[in-house]
């Protein structure tokens, strides 16, 4: 790395993206969670809450105005540092630098300090439905 910087983009708080974004995302048909795992597309059957995350990363991801003007602050992370994220809560993307690990933990929901502000619960609130069975 040559003591040069991973730069980072970190986005506005989660909700405020939600509530921006869900309205544009669609729900999954009957059987198309399980048509994909039959076929191989996914590992396995996708959830709403995995359908709803992965339609949320492309619409903001292709919303060039968003991407532009939407509320963002830039984070240097110099060589050696380390940066631990819940990464399904921070919209953020890489900018510049090299050289990262990445070490993926999954908890349950009721087990983080402030279960109530995760993504699932989030839009749970925000949808009226279960997300995770």
């Amino acid at each position: 790395p040559h003591g040069r910087p991973r730069v980072w983009r970190v986005g506005e708080p989660f909700e405020d993206m939600a509530n921006k974004f869900l309205p544009k995302a669609k729900s999954m048909l009957p059987g198309q969670a399980w048509l994909m795992h039959k076929l191989g597309i996914t590992k396995r059957e996708r959830t709403p809450y995995d359908q709803l995350m992965l339609q949320l990363h492309d619409l903001v991801k292709a919303d060039m105005d968003y991407q532009r003007n939407a509320p963002q602050q830039t984070v240097h992370l110099m060589p050696g540092t380390t940066w631990i994220v819940f990464s399904d809560q921070v919209l953020h993307a890489v900018m510049s630098g090299q050289h990262m690990m990445e070490q993926t933990f999954h908890l349950p929901a009721n087990a983080l300090y402030r279960p109530e502000t995760a993504p699932l619960k989030v839009l749970e609130r925000m949808t009226g439905q279960t997300l995770i069975a």
